[in-house]
């Protein structure tokens, strides 16, 4: 039998810890956390299970690599492992979850606990079994088996090192919880403004009111994952009540009168507020949880949404709420002003002047840095002033300050945004040296702003230093950067995803280092060329881009421009497009 001693363990415990640290998906990391902690340990397999959004009546097998008949009984096919029913677990590991303590049990043929798995034993070639509970925030996330042979002997210095190894496997899947409700968090903000920008449009060509309040109540009700949404604008009705413009309900069952009894429990001097525990006294009938957030114009409460019975609400839920209120007091003041067939010109003609006033904003944005490398940007304007920004700033030293923003939304909100951002970036780049401190200093320039006017931006910052072959990048929500490697293979290059610009006021970004010696190009770009759609609805996605980019690679740019053009004609039969195509590429001259 091979000897470890603590040295082993203590480097392995070093790596893991890496690991951890350096990845934001346990799933891209579980095996080698596992087969890591086994090269130092007597235990030859080990398994990991999770419970997902604290459901325990089924266990997903996520790491399996060291078992045999296991894994050919409930092969994995996908990161998020196989759902197995928690009821065929033995009831010893039912124990270590519910008491969230280590439980071993030496030999499953003499102990009663482990009756059922006996013959599973035989198969999988084990005697003992030690189960160790994975815990975040004081529940359970999911367990951690070591399975033993009869050769295989485990020191109190080996359950110390292998609980260690579970708490860090907890640590990686906390980081990934979190980074999964940032994505989350992002993908329900970019779809709530996107069908928010596209019911105003038709508000604005059709007048049709109603539609739009109908189309904003069942976006409400999607986004919160609630049963019931209203709309309620301020105004009295014969019985004195205030007047419900418009109610979306998932069910069949509908309940007209939520909303009058709802409209009690909103607090007067509360903007916006949420519970999930309501009370029998409270006298709203069928109602469990709801939230709200009310509708301001120019200071005046004009009414609110309201949604109820969704299973739980948070605070990410609250702030897609506002977002969602302001821009429904907003396209309401658009709704005023597109009756007007004069004030619709003037729009018009202010649109087409924005539109010039953004080509002058990022015009001076191509460069030619050291070692025999260039910055080049495409910019294709959408129909309407469109929210994509990019802008350079070039350093005495030769460092070069690069930032390509997303803004969520169209017209002379963005257009403003877009203003406000170049100009607190080009102060603060040359404040300060990292990019994640850039960001955040954006972020806590520009909060006030944003939030008023109830938008945020996805963002990348880049510093790069190419006489030293490395660039620094810090990201707010934005795509990953795509290296072109020289094999001529695209992939991306993931950097740690903060929260967007504008949704929270204090907010900390972290830094990538990337070797761009490894790479011919690397490129930032902006949504508006992934979600080019064909007539099959197809959207042109990410691997058409990175296909794109590996072709052009070696290309000029005025080439460059004629593929891209081609392509996007080739697979949309368009021209024109609804949001800003914006592609920035580092690349070897």
């Amino acid at each position: 039998m091979k000897y470890y001693n603590e040295n082993d363990r203590l480097k392995s415990v070093v790596e893991i810890s890496t690991l951890v640290t350096d990845s934001d998906n346990f799933f891209e990391i579980k095996d080698k956390i596992v087969e890591k902690m086994l090269e130092v340990v007597h235990p030859a397999k080990a398994c990991v299970n999770l419970f997902y959004k604290n459901n325990y009546d089924h266990a997903y097998l996520v790491c399996s690599q060291t078992l045999n008949y296991i894994s050919k009984v409930f092969p994995i096919d996908k990161p998020i492992g196989v759902k197995i029913d928690f009821n065929q677990y033995p009831k010893y590991i039912h124990e270590a979850v519910q008491e969230q303590k280590i439980v071993y049990v030496e030999n499953v043929f003499l102990d009663e606990r482990a009756i059922d798995e006996r013959e599973l034993a035989i198969q999988e070639g084990y005697i003992g079994r030690i189960v160790f509970p994975l815990i975040v925030h004081e529940k359970v996330t999911g367990f951690m088996t070591c399975f033993l042979t009869e050769d295989d002997k485990v020191t109190n210095d080996d359950m110390n090192f292998i609980s260690s190894v579970a708490s860090l496997i907890s640590l990686s899947i906390e980081i990934t919880s979190k980074n999964n409700d940032i994505q989350n968090l992002i993908h329900k903000l970019r779809g709530a403004i996107a069908s928010i920008n596209d019911a105003t449009k038709k508000l604005y060509l059709n007048k049709d009111i109603k539609s739009f309040l109908d189309h904003l109540s069942k976006q409400a009700c999607n986004i919160t994952k609630s049963s019931e949404s209203f709309i309620v604008i301020n105004g009295d009705d014969i019985n004195g009540k205030k007047r419900e413009l418009s109610s979306f309900y998932t069910l069949d069952k509908i309940k007209p009168d939520v909303y009058y009894e709802l409209d009690e429990l909103i607090d007067k001097k509360t903007v916006g507020s949420y519970s999930n525990e309501i009370h029998d006294n409270m006298g709203l009938q069928g109602v469990k949880t709801y939230i709200y957030h009310k509708l301001i114009n120019k200071n005046d409460v004009v009414g609110y949404i309201a949604c109820t019975n969704a299973k739980n609400y948070t605070k990410d839920d609250l702030n897609i709420l506002s977002i969602l209120a302001k821009q429904v007091a907003v396209a309401m003041q658009l709704y005023e002003y597109s009756k007007s067939e004069v004030k619709h010109q003037v729009l018009e003609n202010e649109l087409k002047i924005l539109n010039q006033q953004q080509k002058l904003i990022m015009n001076k944005g191509n460069k030619v840095l050291d070692n025999n490398r260039e910055l080049r940007y495409f910019h294709k304007p959408a129909k309407v002033v469109g929210g994509d920004f990019y802008h350079t700033i070039k350093k005495d030293d030769g460092t070069l300050v690069t930032i390509l923003a997303d803004v969520m939304g169209h017209g002379i909100v963005s257009n403003y945004v877009v203003a406000m951002i170049k100009g607190a970036f080009k102060v603060l780049a040359k404040q300060y040296d990292k990019p994640s401190e850039i960001m955040e200093n954006i972020n806590q320039f520009l909060f006030d702003e944003f939030d008023k006017m109830g938008v945020f931006t996805t963002c990348i910052i880049g510093v790069i230093k190419s006489n030293e072959d490395k660039m620094i990048v810090s990201n707010a929500g934005h795509y990953y950067p795509i290296g072109v490697d020289k094999n001529n293979k695209a992939s991306f290059i993931k950097c740690s995803k903060g929260i967007p610009i504008g949704i929270l006021e204090e907010v900390e970004y972290s830094d990538k280092e990337v070797d761009i010696s490894k790479f011919k190009t690397v490129s930032l770009y902006t949504d508006g060329i992934l979600e080019i759609k064909n007539h099959n609805k197809e959207e042109f996605g990410v691997e058409r881009l990175k296909s794109f980019l590996e072709e052009t690679s070696c290309l000029y740019k005025e080439d460059i421009v004629t593929v891209l053009k081609s392509k996007l004609w080739e697979f949309s039969q368009k021209s024109d497009f609804e949001d800003d195509i914006l592609i920035v590429t580092l690349k070897d001259i």
